[in-house]
């Protein structure tokens, strides 16, 4: 292993072991004292739920600090000139998801009969929501992904290779977000193999996602259309999923099976984006 490699090995396990430590002790913590629904669904503990979530970004600013590295490749600028369509990309592509999860679930819960008209108000209504709220939503998944898109992966990439970088990183990505998934989040607690199945999808959830938001980081060369999709992900597509939905009954407890079909357009979607990025980069090096 050649000194560069080196030295992107060693920055990304100290970045790695800072980002675990910050994230995981203090929701273990608060799991046991005051419960999952307490902490983090409750909305009384914003700042906690903040050092969780920003447990990424602010490993990144340390690791920097520690290894005197600096702010090179900080992926802290806008970059609109020519990019643009990158960040239409990044709100409209998790909005379509949201439309597909539910179709998806109407046709297994619902009923179409019922679905009254899709056109014209209800899409001004969804855009009009959806899309404002995303951007806004924006400043908080940037604390995920000003650590995984733009330090995580970069020092990967040099070690792994793009398709490592996409296969790993999306797997400490998803074993990140355990100290949640064990507790119901995403994907509930009553399912056979809990929490380790949910672990599982949750990581193939992110292998998926994650390449989508690395290629919307390598066009760009900017962390921030990566922030977009991931609020558009969290919080616009479960807008517009809410206004296609139609017969569901309000009581519908949702089981592992209806959670995992309403994350399937996006992580399809999101392979279909890294089957291509793997292809650019053979005809690169042909």
């Amino acid at each position: 292993m050649n000194k560069t490699k080196q030295t992107a090995l060693r920055r990304l396990l100290i970045f790695l072991a800072i980002t675990f430590a910050l994230s995981w002790i203090p929701a273990a913590i608060l799991n046991h004292t005051l419960g999952y629904e307490e902490w983090f669904l409750s909305g009384h503990y914003t700042a906690a739920v903040l050092l969780f979530g920003g447990g990424p970004a602010f490993a990144n600013v340390l690791t920097r600090l520690i290894t005197k590295e600096g702010l090179e490749d900080s992926k802290l600028h806008l970059n609109l000139k020519g990019n643009l369509r990158y960040y239409l990309i990044a709100l409209v592509t998790p909005l379509l998801y949201g439309v597909l999860r539910g179709v998806l679930l109407t046709a297994r819960h619902g009923d179409f009969s019922a679905a009254g008209d899709y056109s014209g108000k209800m899409l001004v209504i969804g855009i009009l929501q959806a899309a404002p709220y995303s951007l806004v939503m924006a400043f908080n998944t940037f604390g995920e992904e000003f650590g995984w898109r733009a330090y995580m992966n970069p020092k990967m990439e040099p070690l792994l290779g793009k398709a490592g970088t996409v296969i790993i990183g999306g797997i400490v990505w998803g074993l990140w977000h355990a100290p949640l998934t064990v507790k119901g989040h995403n994907f509930g607690t009553d399912y056979p193999g809990f929490p380790w199945l949910g672990i599982l999808l949750m990581c193939l959830f992110c292998i998926g996602t994650g390449a989508f938001f690395m290629w919307l980081t390598d066009r760009t060369d900017s962390v921030f259309p990566a922030s977009v999709a991931h609020a558009a992900v969290n919080n616009g597509g479960m807008i517009f999923m809410q206004l296609v939905l139609r017969g569901v009954p309000e009581s519908l407890e949702p089981t592992l099976s209806d959670r995992c079909l309403a994350l399937l357009p996006e992580a399809l979607l999101s392979f279909i984006v890294f089957g291509a990025m793997m292809l650019h980069a053979r005809k690169k090096k042909a």
